[in-house]
């Protein structure tokens, strides 16, 4: 009777590491039987069910998935850069060198006659400027 490959190599359904070495495994045994038309594969079964085997199958998945997860996160590294650039340079489309330098001037002038209406209004309360200057337009 043949083992349980699957069972060996696969601890449950979200295995992922023991699904890519059983399909590591089928493949093999797919090219041994490809290869070795006349020769019982019940050898090939037994041997690759080995302990040894089995760890071997795994740590190749492993490394695959590493890699996978390793080129997903460079990739997704780049996509997230060439988009930030793009952004970036979309901004400075917008806004520009010049553009920004006058609206900040303009910002500027309009807090600068602002402050100067609140000291004139202050300090022109206080020196009774008020009074005198409506005495003066009534006049």
């Amino acid at each position: 009777m043949l083992p349980q490959t699957f069972q060996t190599f696969v601890d449950h359904r979200q295995d992922l590491a023991g699904l890519i070495a059983y399909a590591l495994y089928k493949a093999d045994k797919i090219d041994f039987m490809k290869t070795h038309p006349d020769e019982d594969v019940h050898g090939f079964v037994l041997g690759m069910n080995l302990p040894s085997q089995i760890e071997a199958y795994r740590a190749e998945a492993l490394t695959m998935l590493e890699d996978m997860a390793q080129q997903s996160l460079a990739n997704a590294l780049a996509d997230a850069d060439a988009d930030h650039l793009r952004q970036l340079k979309q901004i400075e489309r917008t806004l520009g060198f010049w553009p920004s330098v006058w609206s900040n001037v303009v910002a500027n002038l309009i807090a600068a006659a602002v402050s100067v209406l609140v000291v004139v209004l202050v300090f022109g309360s206080k020196l009774n400027f008020w009074v005198n200057l409506l005495k003066y337009l009534g006049e």
